[in-house]
């Protein structure tokens, strides 16, 4: 079509609508916890394998905590290229523009993996057999240190319904139209029970505990009792970290290791040589016979009888206590194993009749359980413990007892550092000036011993001379030799108290 003066009529542009930004997660309730996250900083999905036309790949989503101080996360999208050949390659995106809220972080990431469980072109991936931890420490990394965003998201506090979707609560009650499972609803009640019995977060609750215990110090307007109550606390929790490092020695005693304080991290090599000394004085001269019973006899009565005096001081003790009471199940537990051993290797012998390894077992095995009922565990759980027990291949010196070392060693060391500063900055305060501190003697009084200006050249002996205050009127009579003292308290114009 040609316009009046025959010219081809210009085609209108076609202006593209901006597109609109993904809404965020909001359930709309402003009061509804958790608001942040209290005991993680990362998790991820279930690993999915993608099969497509173009090329088969193994994915998964993750989210991380990447500004601590406003609870911002990060959500990502990782992808895994047969890592295990030698062109194999490992591709991160990022899924939302900007960094969003634990509660928002925990809802993307649950869409994802909800979809990526419906898709037809999704399965689920076996991850420890294809790319098992050890071969592949991107994916230890990336994959395997990390909880499942589920676990931390229900240890927070955060319900999911029959699709996924996740809710929060106001005053522990969901306000929603949603349908939940009667175990994910359980799940969430319990959310406090559950921080206690997950490792990194009781890891995180014992650095709390401590961080408090050793706070008041640093302060640089710490009292001077509060600071001797916090040493006096100090004493008492040093002297049962000590115990904690003779029970770690006797138990590699028991099992014939020779790990040391290897393991045990947050302290200088002379520190950690130091710390190995003292542990080494309760476990001079046990062997595998009878380390076991030094350990159930007197080292954890002693570890408990330290707690009570912990207690009496204020320290908030329970989780130490729960750490205790699991070395002595523990200890229970190994004790039997190592029994069980010996009675598997006396079967080969035809005149095998010792019953006595039959009834240590079975009493080993009773206390256990008594202390594993204690602490809350089911039967179910008990009889995976008594699993433990016969497994010939299992690890008989877990990390847990030289973490609980390393936590408290670490979170000491950065307390000390904050003490560290508070001291220099106290040591930075302004001073008197000698002028007006009070002489002790007067040779030592130097503003006493100040020559005033004379008219002669002839000076008068030091020790006839007696400086005149500037106020005798400030100066009592009898004490006019510390006038500089008595008239220098008096506030000048417009300064400050």
């Amino acid at each position: 079509m040609s316009s009046w003066f025959g010219g081809k009529e210009k085609k209108p542009e076609i202006v593209e609508a901006p597109k609109k930004e993904q809404a965020s997660w909001d359930d709309r309730m402003d009061a509804a916890l958790p608001q942040k996250a209290s005991y993680f900083d990362s998790m991820r999905t279930s690993a999915f394998v993608n099969h497509n036309l173009v090329e088969n790949y193994m994915e998964f989503w993750a989210a991380i905590k990447v500004d601590p101080a406003n609870d911002q996360w990060r959500v990502m999208h990782y992808m895994v290229y047969d890592l295990d050949k030698k062109d194999g390659k490992f591709v991160s995106e990022k899924v939302t523009k900007q960094d969003v809220s634990f509660p928002e972080a925990v809802a993307q990431i649950s869409r994802a993996e909800y979809t990526a469980g419906k898709l037809m072109t999704h399965a689920d991936f076996d991850m420890e057999t294809q790319y098992p931890a050890a071969q592949y420490p991107e994916m230890k990394v990336h994959f395997y240190d990390l909880p499942h965003f589920k676990e931390a998201a229900n240890t927070e506090g955060i319900a999911f319904d029959e699709f996924g979707q996740p809710y929060r609560r106001i005053e522990g009650k969901i306000f929603a139209d949603a349908t939940f499972k009667r175990s994910e609803v359980g799940a969430t009640v319990l959310a406090v029970e559950q921080a206690r019995d997950n490792p990194a977060v009781r890891a995180k609750i014992e650095g709390g505990i401590l961080s408090d215990l050793f706070a008041t110090a640093s302060d640089r307007s710490a009292s001077l009792n509060n600071i001797l109550k916090i040493a006096e606390s100090l004493s008492v929790m040093d002297g049962f970290a000590n115990q904690v490092g003779s029970f770690y020695l006797a138990i590699q005693k028991a099992v014939k290791a020779d790990e040391g304080f290897e393991k045990v991290e947050g302290l200088t090599p002379a520190e950690k040589d130091e710390a190995l000394r003292r542990a080494q004085k309760d476990v001079s001269g046990l062997n595998a016979d009878n380390a076991f019973r030094k350990i159930l006899g007197d080292t954890i009565p002693d570890m408990n009888a330290t707690l009570e005096n912990a207690k009496r001081i204020g320290v908030h003790v329970e989780p130490f206590q729960k750490f205790t009471a699991e070395c002595e199940l523990y200890t229970n537990l190994l004790f039997a194993s190592q029994n069980l051993a010996k009675l598997e290797r006396g079967f080969v012998s035809a005149n095998n009749s010792d019953t006595s390894l039959i009834t240590q077992i079975r009493e080993s095995v009773d206390k256990a359980q008594r202390k594993f009922t204690e602490l809350g565990g089911t039967q179910d759980q008990m009889d995976k413990l008594k699993a433990w027990v016969a497994n010939p291949k299992k690890d008989p010196i877990p990390g847990w007892v030289s973490g609980f070392l390393s936590r408290y060693y670490t979170s000491r060391a950065k307390v000390m550092g904050k003490v560290a500063e508070r001291k220099a900055g106290v040591s930075a305060v302004n001073t008197m000036s000698t002028a007006v501190k009070p002489p002790v003697k007067d040779e030592f009084n130097a503003t006493a011993l100040q020559q005033p200006a004379q008219s002669t050249a002839t000076a008068t002996p030091a020790a006839t001379q007696q400086s005149t205050p500037a106020n005798t009127d400030d100066a009592p009579a009898g004490f006019e030799k510390y006038g500089n003292v008595l008239t220098s308290s008096k506030k000048a114009p417009g300064s400050n108290p």
